[in-house]
């Protein structure tokens, strides 16, 4: 596994379960959320990361017909039960021969935030994720 995620992983415990993934043509886009404080202090700050009991991340990747990372345009937005609407902006990473595309938010205890996201592969298919998820402030960091 690559530096990025194999360190992360390590990190991220029982919200790894949360990971999934959609099949767009022949990609998957693989999509997990996840708050910033499972994350290892050294992983957080070398990608500039804020750790935070409301602060989490959102980490999309998508992988080709050859099981090789592709490049991609990756927009989206967070919508709460109130209609507020907060962009998000993804960051490339390219560690080695993966590339991650992450974007940080901020969220209030129980919040339930419906996550619409665009993906564009580069020179392959678009698509949409869509998922809804209720947000937990953690207490006890």
């Amino acid at each position: 596994m690559k530096t990025f995620i194999a360190t992360a992983l390590v990190f991220w415990g029982a919200a790894v379960a949360a990971a999934q993934f959609i099949t767009i043509d022949d990609h998957e886009v693989h999509y997990v959320l996840v708050n910033t404080l499972f994350l290892n202090a050294d992983v957080a700050h070398r990608y500039g990361i804020t750790r935070a009991k409301d602060r989490a991340i959102v980490n999309v990747s998508v992988i080709g017909p050859d099981s090789q990372a592709r490049d991609a345009t990756i927009t989206g937005t967070t919508r709460n039960l109130l209609g507020q609407i907060q962009q998000l902006s993804f960051e490339k990473i390219v560690d080695g021969a993966s590339i991650y595309f992450i974007a940080p938010l901020r969220f209030t205890d129980q919040d339930v935030l419906k996550f619409t996201i665009d993906v564009q592969a580069q020179d392959g298919p678009s698509g949409e994720i869509s998922f809804q998820e209720r947000m937990w402030v953690d207490s006890a960091k």
